[in-house]
């Protein structure tokens, strides 16, 4: 027994001493033959067939990369330069920049979908108005041309109400007790104040709602002082504040300001800026996928307004992209909006809700411009 331990010793000294072999994990049990690297003919027995084996192995890489079944074909560098080589049917976008486009507004919408860790929220804004209220439009015209807080705030328009309608009361020629009384037996009421003069001191309703051009009176004054005002740019706080069917009621306004720009388009007032065209692509992120047909006559009408607003600079002569529209220095700091600006938003709608037949208005439109 102690001879037949011996010898076992022996032989894995011998084969684990061997100068031909490479080290390997684990231990080896089978002798591998010694043949040269080219060796290209049929194993003749085990020990050859290993040494293929073992061969082959070494040449495989020691890390691989497993197949990502999200990934997108990327579009090679001549395939990407071929578009720009030949020119495109009046004008329209093609369809390589479409698709390349549609994929990263999907991915845009699903990075922003997805819960984002170690972001500081500003404690300040918990106790102020961030926005205007959804359905205050010139307030909404007002925050975005960059008026301040005391413009477009329902809260401290309502304040600084009170505070004149307080004012009025102390500057009365009859005591406060006089409201207690009924205002239709006019009992109460000084003799001199003719019924003109009380229905004057009436406080009226802070939000103007009348008329949309409402909000452009003191955005006027603004303009005839000479002091140019800062459009709001659009952050990712406004947007975690924005749901689906503000971002909708939004939209809804954007729409109606362009049809006003684009009736009076030398008029500074009405002018879109490229900060409103970046609204308007930031807010069509909140938009859900699956919308109602109300909702989506709303984006088929803004991108309607969109293409309004290429056709109205082809009909200026093509006049460059970032040139400022008449009094645009008055107006504020941003360019007038972009052809490009006008694409992005269009093709967002086109492309990402599926309506398709948008781009056959659109070439029968710049067709005739």
């Amino acid at each position: 027994m102690k001879s037949t331990a011996m010898a076992n010793k022996r032989k894995r000294e011998e084969l684990g001493d061997s100068d031909y072999d490479e080290p390997a994990p684990g231990k080896q049990l089978l002798p591998v033959a010694n043949l040269p690297s080219d060796f290209d003919k049929d194993p003749a027995n085990g020990m050859e067939y290993l040494f293929l084996v073992r061969r082959d192995a070494r040449r495989l890489p020691h890390v691989t990369r497993a197949p990502n079944p999200y990934e997108v074909a990327a579009i090679g560098t001549a395939a990407r330069e071929e578009p720009s080589s030949r020119p495109v049917a009046n004008g329209l976008p093609c369809d390589q920049w479409r698709t390349v486009f549609q994929s990263h507004f999907r991915n845009l919408r699903q990075n922003f979908a997805q819960p984002t860790i170690h972001v500081h929220f500003d404690p300040l804004s918990s106790g102020r108005s961030v926005m205007p209220e959804k359905k205050d439009r010139d307030a909404w015209w007002k925050y975005l041309a960059g008026f301040p807080e005391s413009e477009w705030s329902l809260k401290l328009r309502t304040s600084s109400s009170r505070k004149k309608s307080s004012s009025l009361h102390c500057m009365r020629a009859f005591p406060e007790t006089a409201e207690m009384q009924p205002r239709d037996s006019g009992a109460g009421l000084h003799p001199d104040l003719s019924p003109d003069v009380v229905q004057s001191s009436v406080v009226q309703d802070p939000v103007c709602r009348a008329s949309p051009a409402s909000a452009t009176a003191s955005y006027a004054e603004n303009i005839q002082d000479n002091d140019p005002m800062e459009y709001r740019e659009v952050t990712p706080s406004h947007l975690r504040k924005i749901d689906h069917r503000m971002a909708i009621h939004l939209l809804m306004y954007f729409t109606h300001w362009i049809n006003l720009h684009l009736q009076n388009s030398n008029d500074a007032l009405f002018s879109i800026s490229g900060s409103h065209a970046r609204w308007i692509f930031a807010l069509l992120v909140k938009v859900e996928d699956q919308l109602s047909a109300d909702d989506m006559n709303l984006l088929r009408n803004l991108a309607r307004a969109c293409l309004g607003l290429i056709k109205s600079h082809r009909n200026r002569d093509r006049e460059q992209d970032e040139v400022l529209r008449p009094n645009a220095d008055q107006v504020g700091k941003g360019l007038a909006v972009t052809d490009a600006s006008c694409w992005m938003i269009f093709c967002a709608i086109a492309g990402h809700w599926g309506q398709r037949d948008l781009w056959i208005d659109a070439e029968a439109a710049l067709t005739s411009a």
